[in-house]
């Protein structure tokens, strides 16, 4: 008796085989939130408080607790440069020049730095605050720096000669707000550099008018903003190379609705 060969029906429960010769097994369960490479390079034990990623995405910094900031690249797992010179302990936070040749850091010691990435020096010393900083960001055209400290005071500096131009006081108009002022968790400057956006544990967002930083005594629509508040600002004239008492007041404020805020950015439409 014969028998016919075996046909494969169309309704066989049985799926075909995937292998390939030579193919190497992988896993199918699916990884989520994993970290891809761990970097090494501050002082064990000592935690990091800030990393920014270069706009050229190839570079990132980190600042810690052991008075350093710190340039990493992405494909080695220890730092390319290290940054000393801050003689406080915490270096709060770190930012990148747009140009990507320098980074600016700011410390408990109350000073923001400048840093050439090239040669690890530091080629501005930035002085003014009160009290520790705690955020700082760089203008879009990199011609100004702004720093937050633990105060509730913004800080702007010129970076071609190192000057303080601003202050933007983050506080209320009483007595008792103005001496407990909210510290200052974040700061972003807009595409266009014209606004200045500042987060704080008050659970506000302030918006601040940026387009009169290198010249507030001759842009006139800087001066329509400026009121006549008793907690004025001091802001330099270029002019005459003085220092003027002004005011400096929010263009717009906006509530969280008892909600700090921690962190915020601009893109190139919202907030």
């Amino acid at each position: 008796k014969t028998t016919k060969p075996s046909v494969p029906s169309l309704y066989t429960s049985d799926k075909p085989s995937t292998h390939v010769p030579g193919m190497k097994p992988e896993s199918t369960a699916t990884r989520h939130g994993s970290a891809l490479v761990c970097y090494q390079g501050h002082a064990p034990s000592k935690p990091v408080w800030s990393v920014s990623i270069a706009p050229c995405g190839y570079y990132f910094a980190s600042a810690g607790s052991d008075s350093t900031v710190r340039m990493w690249c992405t494909d080695r797992p220890t730092p390319v440069r290290v940054f000393a010179g801050h003689y406080s302990e915490n270096v709060n936070c770190v930012s990148w020049h747009p140009n990507c040749n320098y980074l600016v850091s700011g410390s408990d010691d109350k000073t923001v730095r400048m840093w050439d990435v090239q040669s690890g020096n530091c080629v501005r010393v930035l002085s003014g605050c009160s009290s520790g900083v705690n955020v700082v960001e760089t203008s879009p055209s990199g011609q100004f720096v702004a720093g937050a400290d633990l105060s509730g005071v913004v800080h702007v500096w010129d970076l071609r000669n190192g000057k303080k131009l601003s202050e933007f006081q983050h506080q209320g108009g009483s007595a008792a707000e103005r001496i407990q002022a909210p510290a200052i968790n974040s700061i972003s400057f807009s595409p266009c550099g014209k606004a200045l956006a500042t987060g704080s544990q008050d659970s506000t967002i302030r918006i601040w008018d940026a387009r009169g930083l290198g010249n507030n005594s001759s842009n006139p629509e800087y001066a329509a903003m400026v009121s006549s508040r008793n907690n004025s600002s001091q802001i330099l004239d270029p002019r005459k190379g003085e220092v003027s008492a002004k005011p400096a007041c929010p263009c717009k404020i906006f509530s969280a609705n008892k909600t700090s805020i921690l962190d915020l950015k601009y893109t190139t439409r919202n907030l």
